[in-house]
């Protein structure tokens, strides 16, 4: 057994994972430099547990009211909480060993003497931490009430999130039902057009032909008569000669009379659109445009109930 709390002796923890279930304590300085080292004493005035050689190195740097502790009287019920690096200063890596209320830190040995040395309100963190448990109670408290508020707040956005997805698709829905009765638009006059153009056309169609039949029946007329002429001019007398020439005569004066009678519904009828001003003036113009609401109002007291989760004092 150790005597005067300062000779090395071996201080064990329970682990189930060590050989046995316990494993020894190592030195903390030579952990920080990689190094395994058993540690023989605690400085109890630190909390630090130091090999023999880093014992001496402490009794001359450190700043701290050093109390040695051979390592076989600190009671072995411990627990080793892994602090997940909030007990060391990042930038000197070294343990918080103050707090500056001046500055509302925590300040390791190296940022203490850089510092804070001319600080009012500065202690060290043993010192203050006799009502940390009844602090940390209330701090926790809160920070479930935050954490509550924030988890609201996530399921808040993913809800919105989904909504946006939904009025989205919404819209995107709104402008096919749009389209599909624009093109239904569409369909339904290019139908009443279609049969306007085949009412209108097959009247032409009808007018037209009577007329070409009438005019070929002249034509047939009239070709006749040539033959029978250019043949009674050979070969006929005076008599069947001058017969001839008044039947031509009569014939084309009639022919002449007729032609002009038909050339009266010789025509077609021209067609062409009238669009609607109002169906045309979206050519040039947006169809459709999108309007965008503006952010609800919030109020100072709703901001600080909402965001309540990241006021810390």
């Amino acid at each position: 057994m150790a005597t005067g709390g300062e000779e090395e002796s071996s201080r064990y923890v329970d682990e189930d994972a060590a050989v046995g279930g316990k494993i020894p304590a190592m030195c903390d300085p030579c952990g920080r430099r990689k190094r395994t080292t058993p540690a023989a004493v605690v400085c109890s005035s630190c909390d630090l547990n130091l090999c023999r050689e880093c014992r001496q190195a402490h009794q001359i740097y450190a700043a701290c009211e050093q109390k040695f502790v051979a390592l076989d009287y600190v009671p072995t019920e411990k627990v080793l909480v892994d602090m997940q690096g909030l007990d060391q200063c990042s930038e000197h890596d070294r343990p918080f060993r103050f707090i500056c209320k001046d500055h509302n830190t925590l300040c390791c040995d190296d940022c203490q003497f850089d510092s804070h040395r001319t600080c009012k309100d500065i202690h060290r963190i043993q010192d203050v931490g006799t009502d940390a448990d009844s602090s940390l109670i209330g701090y926790v408290e809160e920070m479930q009430g935050t954490i509550v508020s924030a988890r609201d707040m996530i399921e808040s956005c993913s809800e919105k999130c989904q909504a946006n997805d939904e009025r989205r698709n919404q819209i995107m829905r709104e402008i096919d039902r749009k389209k599909e009765e624009m093109i239904n638009r569409f369909d339904d006059a290019k139908r009443r057009i279609g049969e306007e153009l085949d009412e209108v056309l097959t009247s032409d169609k009808t007018r037209l032909d009577d007329v070409t039949l009438e005019a070929e029946s002249v034509k047939v007329k009239l070709q006749n008569l040539v033959s029978l002429s250019d043949e009674v001019s050979k070969h006929r007398t005076g008599v069947e000669k001058t017969i001839i020439n008044f039947t031509c005569k009569q014939k084309a004066a009639w022919a002449t009379t007729k032609l002009a009678q038909l050339q009266k519904n010789n025509y077609s009828v021209q067609h062409t659109l009238e669009w609607s001003d109002h169906v045309l003036a979206h050519v040039d113009e947006e169809l459709v445009t999108l309007r965008q609401a503006p952010p609800p109002s919030v109020t100072d007291t709703e901001v600080g109930k909402a965001y309540n989760c990241f006021r810390f004092v």
